[in-house]
């Protein structure tokens, strides 16, 4: 089964904190103190790859992290994270929005939203899933970004416990063993994710989750459409604008939902290498923006740079690390995950 160490034990020590800032920009930007990163500074990534999944266990000194709407242009990743905490914790920030990594339990991140952290010392297990192997079983996909589950809920233990089983049992696993692990895990992983849906959704009545789904389908499957407007989705949802407003508020409103989902269609076809060689208007249009110079504003406003340089950025990405330095192959896979 593929597995890579990136490591910088073998480096000087003046060297080791910069070597590690370099590597984990594939999907962080991190800042640590000025002790911290001249002391005897330490970091390590033991990844495995199960088939699309990559499971990988983290250590180091206490630190900032942040994935910002710029890395989000930048990297294109698609994919939700399943962060285990073994030792130490983290204080998780997303706007006014502020959580604790629960004792025991996992905090799931939907990285293709921003976040920033402050973590201790630390050693975490991550489980990285490609969002097309998971939403479809997912009840509330757009809805999981810094959810955190609590080590008392039974589904939170048997997630946790079979993230820690099969990287404990990875070393011995065949590629053919690998893959064959794929379903259960994702199954286990949306049964998790959507109970505790459930209990956010009798916790909190004046949200429909059916109905939130049906309207966040409406949406994507309608982006080019210039009909989608407020009034025309209240229409198909059969309810009032009042009470679409209202199922909308905890996401930023509505209008701003269709926007921020234009924007990430059109993100995601910039950095694919399928359209590569589309126009940046059409890409524009087919997201729904009636112009080129509209959807160059909202892109640069919504992710720091210009759609132009989102796709340059795909072209040539970072280079890694050759030769014999640490082994940075997790990058590579991090991006590549594939169905």
């Amino acid at each position: 089964m593929p597995r890579t160490v990136f490591t910088v034990a073998d480096l000087p020590e003046g060297e080791r904190y910069e070597a590690w800032k370099q590597s984990i920009a594939c999907i962080f930007d991190v800042d640590a103190d000025p002790e911290t990163r001249d002391g005897d500074f330490f970091a390590a990534i033991d990844a495995s790859m199960y088939g699309p999944i990559m499971l990988a266990r983290t250590t180091s000194r206490a630190q900032r992290w942040e994935r910002s709407a710029s890395t989000i242009a930048r990297d294109g990743m698609d994919h939700y994270m399943i962060q285990y905490y073994e030792t130490g914790s983290q204080t998780l920030e997303n706007g006014n929005f502020q959580v604790v990594q629960p004792p025991g339990g996992l905090m799931v991140y939907d990285l293709s939203r921003p976040v920033r952290s402050r973590s201790e010392t630390f050693t975490c297990l991550s489980m990285i899933i490609p969002r097309a192997l998971l939403a479809e079983s997912l009840r509330a996909p757009d809805d999981q970004h810094l959810q955190a589950l609590p080590a008392i809920e039974p589904m939170t233990a048997l997630l946790r416990d079979h993230m820690l089983s099969l990287k404990r049992t990875g070393s011995r696993l065949t590629t053919t063993q690998a893959n064959a692990v794929v379903p259960t895990t994702v199954a286990l992983v949306a049964a998790c994710l959507n109970t505790a849906a459930d209990e956010t959704a009798a916790g909190d009545p004046a949200i429909a989750v059916a109905a939130m789904v049906t309207a966040r389908r409406l949406i994507d499957t309608n982006l080019a459409d210039e009909q989608l407007t407020p009034d025309w989705l209240a229409q198909q949802l059969g309810m009032s604008r009042a009470k679409l407003y209202r199922m909308f508020e905890p996401v930023g409103g509505i209008a701003q939902y269709i926007r921020d989902r234009r924007l990430r269609r059109a993100m995601l076809e910039l950095r694919d290498a399928e359209f590569r060689h589309h126009p940046i208007y059409e890409i524009a249009l087919r997201a729904g923006f009636a112009s080129e110079t509209t959807f160059g504003r909202a892109f640069r406003q919504r992710y720091g740079v210009t759609p132009r340089d989102a796709r340059q950025q795909a072209i040539d990405p970072r280079p890694t690390a050759a030769g014999d330095g640490p082994d940075r192959r997790y990058e590579e896979w991090l991006h590549h995950l594939a169905v």
